[in-house]
């Protein structure tokens, strides 16, 4: 029963996006970019067969990974040293 509603949530915020998206093609003071990326990443999250589709795509391989390389390592951990203070009697 969870498994639904999360897809169904997933896909409620993947049609949003999308709606979004073209709302924002219509009227030029909405951006309509953050919207269709949205709807990507809803899509994603929603369906195992179209994240492969979609992460196999030249453009996706050429522009995102890149950028998700990036931000992945500046996620990293780092290395700090730890001081320990002398304890005084």
């Amino acid at each position: 029963m969870l498994i639904v509603l999360e897809k169904i949530g997933w896909g409620m915020l993947a049609l949003t996006g999308f709606v979004g998206g073209i709302i924002g093609l219509a009227l030029p003071v909405i951006p309509q970019v953050p919207f269709f990326l949205l709807a990507l990443f809803a899509l994603s999250k929603l369906s195992p067969r179209f994240h492969r589709w979609l992460t196999s795509r030249h453009w996706y391989q050429r522009m995102v990974v890149p950028v998700l390389e990036k931000f992945h390592a500046k996620r990293q951990p780092k290395n700090r040293v730890r001081t320990v203070e002398a304890k005084q009697d």
